[in-house]
């Protein structure tokens, strides 16, 4: 070959690399922008403060995902109090509600389970079938999804570290047991398990939000009752999602 030709070999590949990363970049962004994005949880993706100063989805983490990863279209499907399982006192568990997920959404976020610890739902087993158990509901839960739209991508994230103290009534912290015995940490593996069962990936929120509420510089700056979150709270929340989601989905960007 001579040095003519090894010249234009040479810009031919160059410029080849060159559009080849840029259309690879554009189909990035454009695909990032497309998603559909929804966002299924309780108080924590509600975006409850707490105290009452302002909480609600404008402050929530989905809020501040959406700017994050640049997707136009997320919903909040957050409700104060819901747990995961069906109980006799509620009828908004995440059983109950996991028809609202929209059934064209291609990524489904899912981020529960304090409120089945606080209440003392019972754990039950992997495959035990029951809606009244928190093994059995997140599974329901998980293959509902997977049924409803099997192409798209289910994130879970167990719930974070708590030390809520109520006016009137008596929750466990995350180092207490409930009244079944059981500790924080049991619920966040049930869930782990069930999700590995269906290789769904989960975000360990429990053990890597970036947040303690036994971190009492943490707990006063950014959670106003040791268990919800300030604006400033799911702002961070926000960031180490939109990290552990880049991780999973390849979409996000």
């Amino acid at each position: 070959m001579n040095r003519s030709d090894f010249l234009k070999t040479m810009a031919g590949g160059a410029l080849g690399l060159a559009l080849f990363s840029g259309d690879n970049d554009n189909t990035v962004h454009a695909a990032t922008g497309n998603l559909k994005i929804d966002c299924f949880g309780d108080s924590t993706t509600w975006g409850a403060d707490g105290i009452g100063k302002g909480d609600g989805n404008a402050i929530s983490w989905v809020t501040h995902l959406k700017k994050l990863i640049g997707v136009s279209d997320i919903a909040n499907v957050g409700k104060k109090g819901s747990r995961f399982a069906v109980t006799s006192d509620r009828k908004d568990s995440f059983v109950e509600r996991v028809g609202k997920v929209r059934a064209d959404s291609n990524v489904v976020i899912v981020m529960g389970g304090v409120n089945d610890f606080n209440n003392g739902v019972p754990l039950g087993s992997l495959h035990d079938g029951s809606k009244n158990t928190f093994y059995g509901a997140v599974e329901f839960v998980l293959t509902t999804l997977i049924a409803q739209n099997p192409a798209r991508d289910i994130v879970f994230m167990t719930p974070m570290k708590s030390k809520f103290v109520h006016a009137t009534k008596k929750y466990p912290n995350s180092w207490e047991k409930n009244s079944q015995n059981l500790s924080a940490n049991d619920y966040v593996n049930a869930m782990k398990e069930v999700c590995g069962a269906y290789s769904v990936p989960v975000i360990d929120m429990f053990n890597e939000s970036g947040i303690s509420p036994f971190a009492e510089a943490q707990q006063k700056k950014y959670m106003p009752d040791a268990l919800h979150y300030n604006e400033e709270g799911y702002k961070r929340l926000a960031k180490r999602i939109a990290a552990g989601l880049r991780a999973v989905v390849y979409d996000i960007k």
